[in-house]
Order: C-alpha cells, then sequence, then structure tokens
C-alpha cells in the first residue's frame, strides 16, 4: 500500500515541476507600465498617390468676331458662364444699322440722279452737242459711287444685332462691355465647347513624378464640396517654364460636375495594390541584423498582453499605411501600433483605451468650458461693479 503510494507521488511530481518552472516564468515575464495603441492587421487596398490643386481650363476655342464696329448695348453673361447653344450673349445698339440703311437709301437716290443726268448728256451728245467733258466727269462720279455703295451695302450684311452662342459650352473670354464698342481686330467673345475642357495642375515638383504615367487616374472633387467626387485620366505632362517644376494635364468625361476656371483638389493615383495586409507605417521597425545588415519587424500582442518579435517584408506604403507579408502574417492579427524605445520582445505592455481616452478628454474640455464661462461671467459682473463705482466717485 505504502509502495502505491510512493509510486504515485513519483508519477505526479514531473508535471508538477513543470507546472511550477511555467508559473515562474510566467510570473517572471518583465512588464512595463508604458501604454500602446493596439490595432488590427487588415486586408485593404493601399493605393500611393499625389495631392495636387488643379483649374479647369479650356483645351480648343472657338472664337467668334466682327469685321465692324458695333456700339453694345448688354452683355448677358460673363467669362467662364456656361452657355446653351442659341443662347444671347451680346446685343448691339441698333443706330449703326439705321445710320446705314439712311446711308445706302441717301447714295442709291444720288446715283439715279446723277444716272438720269448721264443720259440726258448722252442725248445731247447724239443731237451734236459737245458735252464731252461734261458725259467723263459724270461717269466718273458714278463709278465712284457705285463702289461707295457696294462696301455700304456690304458693311449692311455684317451689321448684326445680337451674338448668338453656336454651341453649348463655356466663355473663355469676353471682349464686350455694356456702352462699349467691339473691334474688328480681336474676338468679341471665345468660347469652349462642354467637352473640349481639361484640367490643369498647379505646377508640381519634377522629383515627385518619378513613376507617374500617362494614363494614371486621377479623383478629383471641389474644394467646397469634397462629397462630391469623379475620375480624371492623365493624359498629358508639361513643363511650366519654372525650372523643376512641370504641369500635369487630365481630361475628365464628368463634364457636368464642373465648371470653367473652377479649382479643384486631385489626387493622382499611380500605383495601385489590392488585398494588401496593411499595418500602420509607424507600427513597423527596421532593426539591425546579422544576416543582411537589417531587418523589419512588428510586435505582436496577445490577449494576456505580451508581446512578441515578428519579422516581416514590407512592400509598398502611402505614408500612412505599409504592405506587410510573410509566414504567418495574415488579417486580424493584434499589433503595437505606436512602439517606442522601450518595447521589446517577450514583456508585458498594458493597452490604450482609445475610446475611454476619448469620453475623458471630452468631459475634461467640457469641466473647461463651464468654468470658463463661470469666470467669464465673473469678470462681466465686476466690470459693471468697476464702472459703477467709478461713475459714483466722478459724482463727488
Amino acid at each position: 500500500m505504502k509502495k502505491d503510494k510512493k509510486d504515485n507521488i513519483i508519477w505526479i511530481l514531473p508535471p508538477l515541476f513543470i507546472f511550477l518552472v511555467l508559473l515562474m516564468l510566467g510570473m517572471c515575464t518583465p512588464k512595463i507600465n508604458n501604454r500602446y495603441i493596439i490595432e488590427n492587421a487588415k486586408i485593404e487596398t493601399l493605393e500611393l498617390f499625389l495631392d495636387m490643386k488643379g483649374e479647369v481650363e479650356a483645351k480648343d476655342l472657338l472664337p467668334i468676331g466682327l469685321d465692324i464696329q458695333l456700339g453694345i448695348d448688354d452683355v448677358y453673361f460673363k467669362e467662364g458662364d456656361r452657355v446653351k447653344k442659341g443662347d444671347i450673349i451680346i446685343k448691339f445698339s441698333d443706330y449703326k444699322s439705321k445710320d446705314l440703311e439712311t446711308k445706302l437709301y441717301n447714295q442709291k437716290q444720288e446715283l439715279a440722279v446723277k444716272t438720269s443726268q448721264l443720259r440726258y448728256l448722252q442725248e445731247q451728245y447724239k443731237l451734236g452737242t459737245d458735252v464731252t467733258n461734261q458725259i467723263q466727269k459724270l461717269m466718273g462720279e458714278i463709278k465712284a459711287l457705285e463702289g461707295e455703295l457696294a462696301t455700304a451695302s456690304k458693311e449692311n450684311t455684317l451689321v448684326q444685332r445680337v451674338v448668338m452662342s453656336p454651341i453649348d459650352g463655356y466663355i473663355v473670354k469676353l471682349n464686350a462691355v455694356k456702352g462699349g464698342t467691339t473691334d474688328s481686330l480681336t474676338p468679341v467673345v471665345i468660347l469652349a465647347k462642354t467637352h473640349d475642357i481639361k484640367i490643369v495642375s498647379e505646377p508640381f515638383p519634377a522629383n515627385k513624378l518619378q513613376y507617374v504615367n500617362l494614363g494614371n487616374k486621377a479623383e478629383i472633387k471641389a474644394i467646397n464640396n469634397t462629397e462630391t467626387k469623379f475620375e480624371g485620366i492623365l493624359y498629358k505632362i508639361s513643363d511650366s517654364g519654372i525650372p523643376d517644376l512641370k504641369v500635369l494635364e487630365f481630361l475628365t468625361s464628368s463634364f457636368a460636375d464642373v465648371t470653367l476656371n473652377q479649382i479643384l483638389k486631385i489626387r493622382l493615383i499611380y500605383q495601385k495594390k489590392e488585398n494588401a495586409i496593411t499595418v500602420p507605417l509607424n507600427a513597423v521597425v527596421k532593426k539591425k541584423s546579422s544576416k543582411n545588415g537589417e531587418k523589419y519587424i512588428i510586435y505582436l500582442i496577445n490577449k494576456d498582453n505580451k508581446v512578441t518579435e515578428k519579422e516581416v517584408q514590407i512592400g509598398i506604403n502611402n505614408g500612412e499605411r505599409i504592405e506587410i507579408y510573410g509566414t504567418g502574417i495574415k488579417e486580424g492579427l493584434e499589433i503595437v501600433a505606436n512602439p517606442d524605445d522601450k518595447i521589446r520582445n517577450n514583456i508585458i505592455v498594458k493597452r490604450r483605451d482609445l475610446i475611454t481616452e476619448k469620453k475623458k478628454k471630452e468631459e475634461e474640455l467640457s469641466k473647461l468650458e463651464k468654468e470658463n464661462e463661470k469666470k467669464q461671467k465673473e469678470i462681466e459682473k465686476n466690470e459693471i461693479e468697476i464702472i459703477r463705482l467709478k461713475r459714483g466717485e466722478n459724482k463727488k
């Protein structure tokens, strides 16, 4: 019986010893009081992009000019406005038309009189009267008058009361002012078709465009309306006239979403990686390695808040998140998002509760605002009392 007991104790001792060793090791695991942000590795589409601003400009222009000076009665649109085919852009004064009509009438009357006089002199010449000099002089006057009449008739055909838009588009340039006159050497208005517009970026550093290619897509949105987005395509990179700066030009099919001269935000996406496992950029730490000079690690954390170093391979990053891959790397791994120089392998740390922190900050802010409001009321009360006392002193 005693022997059986002894045998049982002998069998129990090894597991008990192992348990005690493990317990001691657990109790001996170093701990630090630093709190860290914990995030999960996630699968997402990682995009590399450049942010810039741009302006909507006309790509192909349609100038409308006049070969005659006309007075301007009214201008119904301004530069940058969208117009439809048939819209009246400019209305001209009618005095030019009336002047020309009067001039034409007088010239026709005068021509009829001189033609009649010429026929009379020609009859006299046939009867033997010497009127050769008179006939030649009159024929010269008639020829000159016919030239003036032809010129006036041509001018009359050029006179128009309005300029109507021949297209659906935008007014790029308007050389017309109410009460002014047109210039026959300058287009009175320059239009661009609705589809003939482009988005031109502000000058951008050329050294940041080394991985950018024509055909790259861009997300474009208005400065004052960030909810409305549309797509553009990079179709041209030009010199800006400034050393080391380039200008990028984009085309878009979303013409209804933009207006001429509008300022836009542009995000040019030049590389995209789908289904990438990503973590915050700061979560990846570069360390020296005996094998190849350097290695990249992340700090995994388990449910007991124990930290374990994990070597990873890295891919592209967008300045905020970075792609990681390697053995055992998968979606959902809990990692330390903000490691510092105190964190290391096999230690226990504390987690930061961002929700609680945010709530505490809000409560503290609310408390301070209430205190400020109370103090402000006291200050205002004191100022009123000071004014009252000063007025009392003046009365004395």
